[in-house]
């Protein structure tokens, strides 16, 4: 079969003739891939980004946001059938596994990280619990099983009367944008992208506020019709997004960073302690997320703004993610 195959750090991904997935437990099931999205971890990951964070052993077929036909009947899962793939394995024993927050899992091990992923024609999934049955477009399907998830995680218990900054314009902020909106929340969005920003308005951000990367938070403080938020969600993560972020929320606010650019904390514990303030971190979600969000798409109110390449063009949407010229999720078809 086909697969795209990342064998080292600063290099493009190699297009490849590699055997097929075998099958060698009854708990296995073997997709055959309609669509993968490209997260921009996996740009982190090939642009050598988060070396020293997440290790990767090479050569390995990435690609984590995956739906895909099963080629054969498992654990009352008919061959044939849609589904969309949960990428993060957890020991099962847990309390994180029991609790099905399989992404905090000590041991956990994730599909195009530690597995071969969905960059290929075929893959290979550890466990037929991890996957979704689902109905609809597979290029639009794809992006719900991180970014999806990730946005409905981000927003978790944020609710009408509620006001939020989102820091930032990349698909996740959009998801979540439209998630907040059709909760009845308030949201002003502060990024550098003037298209992506207009997006954001058409999506129902109720403000834009354009600014150059470096002052995001500045401007966000200036421009906006609210002095401050209830919550502030970063989907950049950088130094420059987080340094003064806190600053913006309201009493018993809370930051909530979910990109992770390798940004610094630092803040002052009295506003902390002051304030009642609270900085959680956003990492993916869980299964009943994944059930969660498919339903809002299923529902009609939540665009997953794909922009598809094909199996042999992924170098180019990897590119055009780290240069942050695509408005969007990109989703490799094989």
């Amino acid at each position: 079969m086909k697969a795209a195959v990342f064998r080292e750090v600063g290099h493009p991904l190699s297009i490849e003739e590699v055997p097929f997935p075998r099958r060698e437990s009854e708990r296995e099931a073997i997709l055959k891939v309609l669509a993968t999205g490209l997260c921009h971890g996996d740009v982190h990951l090939v642009a050598g980004e988060w070396e020293g964070d997440i290790i990767v052993e090479t050569p390995r077929i990435l690609g984590h946001e995956i739906v895909g036909e099963l080629t054969h009947d498992v654990g009352g899962l008919r061959k044939g059938q849609k589904v969309l793939v949960y990428s993060s394995i957890g020991c099962g024993q847990c309390k994180y596994c029991k609790a099905g927050k399989y992404q905090f899992c000590e041991r956990v091990r994730v599909i195009g990280y530690h597995y071969d992923g969905g960059f290929a024609e075929y893959v290979k999934v550890p466990d037929f619990r991890y996957l979704l049955p689902v109905e609809g477009n597979p290029i639009e399907l794809a992006p719900l099983a991180d970014a999806g998830i990730t946005a409905y995680n981000a927003t978790e218990g944020i609710g009408p009367s509620d006001e939020v900054l989102i820091i930032g314009t990349g698909t996740v902020a959009l998801y979540a944008l439209q998630i907040l909106k059709r909760r009845g929340a308030f949201v002003s969005v502060v990024g550098s992208s003037v298209p992506k920003l207009e997006v954001a308005s058409k999506l129902g951000s109720d403000e834009v506020i354009q600014a150059k990367r470096r002052n995001y938070v500045e401007k966000a403080s200036e421009k906006s019709s609210r002095r401050r938020f209830d919550y502030v969600l970063d989907f950049v993560g950088a130094d420059y997004s987080l340094k003064d972020a806190l600053w913006l929320l309201r009493n018993e606010g809370e930051l909530r960073v979910v990109g992770e650019f390798g940004g610094y904390v630092h803040y002052p514990e009295q506003l902390l302690v002051l304030r009642g303030l609270k900085i959680r971190g956003i990492l993916y979600g869980s299964f009943q997320d994944l059930a969660e969000v498919y339903r809002v798409y299923r529902e009609g109110w939540l665009k997953t703004l794909p922009v598809p390449f094909k199996l042999e063009e992924i170098n180019d949407a990897i590119n055009e993610s780290h240069e942050g010229r695509i408005i969007g999720r990109p989703v490799i078809v094989p």
